[in-house]
C-alpha cells in the first residue's frame, strides 16, 4: 500500500517539483498539496494522511508550519510530520521536535526525503522513539512548574471542572482556590486555566516563540 503524502509549502515550484520527485518513487504517492496552514489542517482532519511534508515559514515572518505542526499533534492527528524548510538554526530545529515533528530535513538534502518518509513510517523507528521521550520530558518540564496542589487544579480544570466543583473535590475554601489558581496564572503568564492546559500540552511554545 502506498504512503499518502501531504505537501505544505508556499513556493509554488518548489511544489510542483517534489510532488512529481516523491511520485516517481516507488510506494511514495502525493495525494494533495497546499500553501496553507488552515487547509492543512482540514484536509488532515478529513482525510487519512500519513506524512506531512511541513515548510515551516509558510508566510513571511511566522512560522505557520510549526504552528501547524503543532495543532496536529495536540489533536492528536496520527499523521507523521517531517519538516523540510531552508530554517536551520538550532533553536528553530529544537521548536519543531517540539511541536510534534518526527524528522527535520533540509531542503538541500531533498534526495534524502524518501527514504526519510519510509524510516517514519516505521511504528518503531530509533527516530521516533527518541522523539516520544523527547515530548513526554518537554510536557514533565512544564508541569513540574507547578506543585502538587496546583497539579490537582490542572487536572480538575483539564476534566472540565468548574471552580464550584474543584472547591468540593479538594475541599478548599473559595480563597484558598483562588489564591491557588492566581499563581497557577501567574507561573504562565496566561488569563484562565484553558490557556495554562494548552501550554502544558503545548510543552511550552508560546505564540511569541512561533513568530520569526
Amino acid at each position: 500500500m502506498e504512503i499518502q503524502i501531504l505537501i505544505v509549502e508556499d513556493d509554488a515550484v518548489w511544489r510542483s517539483m517534489l510532488a512529481r520527485f516523491l511520485n516517481s518513487e516507488p510506494g511514495l504517492q502525493v495525494i494533495h498539496t497546499t500553501a496553507t496552514k488552515e487547509e492543512a489542517l482540514t484536509f488532515c482532519t478529513s482525510h487519512t494522511v500519513d506524512v506531512v511534508l511541513m515548510d515551516l515559514n509558510l508566510t513571511e515572518h511566522h512560522l505557520d508550519g510549526l504552528q501547524a505542526t503543532l495543532e496536529l499533534s495536540l489533536t492528536g492527528n496520527e499523521a507523521r510530520v517531517i519538516v523540510l524548510t531552508s530554517l536551520t538554526d538550532e533553536r528553530t530545529i529544537l521548536d519543531a521536535f517540539t511541536a510534534g515533528a518526527i524528522q527535520y530535513v533540509s531542503k538541500s538534502d531533498f534526495r534524502l526525503i524518501p527514504g526519510t518518509i519510509r524510516e517514519a513510517m516505521r511504528s518503531r523507528s530509533p527516530q521516533s522513539v527518541l522523539v516520544r521521550e523527547f515530548l513526554r520530558l518537554k510536557e514533565a518540564e512544564q508541569y513540574n512548574r507547578l506543585t502538587l496542589a496546583e497539579k490537582e487544579i490542572i487536572s480538575l480544570s483539564e476534566a472540565g471542572n468548574g471552580r464550584q466543583a474543584m472547591m468540593r473535590s479538594l475541599r478548599k475554601s473559595e480563597g484558598t482556590l483562588k489564591n491557588q489558581i492566581t499563581s497557577i496564572l501567574r507561573k504562565f503568564n496566561s488569563k484562565s486555566l484553558k490557556e495554562v492546559v494548552r501550554a502544558i500540552k503545548s510543552r511550552g511554545l508560546t505564540d511569541r516563540e512561533l513568530e520569526l
